[in-house]
């Protein structure tokens, strides 16, 4: 009976490893997407001709035809 107990206490914590490893790949993927889209949002703002301000200034807020609003 103790041998079945500790079987199970080592395969829960083999699985919580592997919980907690999956969760800090998931919190570096979501890193990396935000970055991504950081990134993506820059480019298609001077694509538009809207520049980007990279200070804590705030950037007027245009529609697609570059009308302010």
């Amino acid at each position: 009976m103790d041998e079945r107990i500790e079987r199970l206490v080592c395969l829960a914590e083999q699985q919580h490893a592997t919980i907690a490893s999956q969760g800090e790949q998931l919190a570096q993927l979501t890193q990396h997407i935000g970055l991504l889209t950081q990134s993506i949002v820059l480019l298609l703002g001077e694509e538009i001709g809207t520049p980007v301000a990279d200070g804590g200034e705030a950037a007027t807020r245009t529609d697609l035809d570059g009308n302010p609003y």
